[in-house]
């Protein structure tokens, strides 16, 4: 869940490019609004209308690195960042209704790695903050359907309202969630997960779990709730946790097993990779572990 609510972090590569290889277009007040597509599925570019085909030809000219730096910048579907207008910002009563996403290839820097901009600190704060509100309150949303109808489960199920415990019922969205409740300043929501921690989490589950999986969400939200709280309960807990997966450890290479039972401590690969330990896993629990 917490996942799921995207903070909008954009990075800039340190490599200097020739800003005149790409210059942004100019920008009329009230040409940028925060829906650029119509009912028709047409792209809207400075106030005028391109067709989708028109929209997608041009993108798919768009290959290479060098045809990326070259290319005309449409302001709102290919570029250019972080050149918006005040009228662009998103005002706190705006209907999301009938938003259609402009999709991934709206700012075409993502896929080459690097941006040919001039950035200077704080130039988009004025947006960024402007779509905060609505941000927070798509997290408001979705963890008040937790809380009411799924409340220390592992998940909810949005549609039939459910919660599900296939991870073990350690209350995985719970727990992966509380550094989320604390940056948004959802205290008594925090506070009361919080106290499900202290009073009813219990990680001697006699199941394999993956210990990637649980490293960075369970671990990872204890730790992370207790650096920025430091409230021993999520470090009880956190000690408790990482003593069952320390025991994927113990193999003769150190490399951690797949899976492991919380309450045996037996632990093995997954089948599926023909007992195979997976890089992308086992490479990424370093932070957990020695923060812990």
């Amino acid at each position: 869940l917490a996942g799921g609510i995207i903070m909008g972090l954009l990075a800039f590569s340190s490599t200097k490019a020739d800003p005149s290889l790409r210059k942004p277009a100019v920008l009329e007040p009230n040409e940028l609004v925060a829906n650029d597509v119509t009912s028709n599925n047409n792209a809207v570019v400075g106030g005028n209308v391109m067709s989708k085909q028109e929209f997608e030809k041009q993108v798919d000219t768009i290959i290479t690195k060098e045809d990326f730096l070259k290319h005309e910048a449409i302001i709102g579907q290919l570029g250019a960042f972080p050149y918006y207008p005040e009228s662009g910002l998103v005002s706190k009563d705006h209907d999301f209704s009938s938003f259609t996403a402009p999709g991934g290839s709206r700012f075409d820097e993502y896929k080459h790695g690097d941006s040919p901009y001039s950035y200077s600190p704080g130039e988009s704060d004025a947006l960024a903050r402007s779509r905060r509100f609505h941000v927070k309150k798509a997290m408001e949303h979705a963890w008040k359907g937790y809380e009411q109808y799924a409340f220390g489960q592992d998940e909810i199920k949005p549609r039939t309202m459910r919660g599900d415990n296939g991870w073990g019922g350690i209350g995985i969205t719970l727990v992966d969630s509380l550094d989320t409740l604390w940056l948004m300043n959802m205290t008594e929501e925090f506070y009361r997960a919080r106290d499900w921690c202290r009073d009813k989490l219990n990680h001697n589950v006699n199941r394999p779990v993956s210990t990637f999986e649980t490293t960075i969400r369970s671990l990872g939200g204890l730790l992370a709730a207790f650096d920025l709280s430091g409230d021993n309960a999520f470090l009880d807990q956190a000690k408790d946790l990482g003593a069952r997966l320390f025991k994927a450890f113990g193999t003769p290479t150190g490399i951690p097993s797949g899976q492991v039972n919380l309450a045996t401590g037996r632990a093995q690969n997954i089948g599926w990779t023909g007992n195979q330990a997976i890089t992308a896993e086992f490479a990424t629990l370093q932070l957990e572990f020695r923060l812990l």
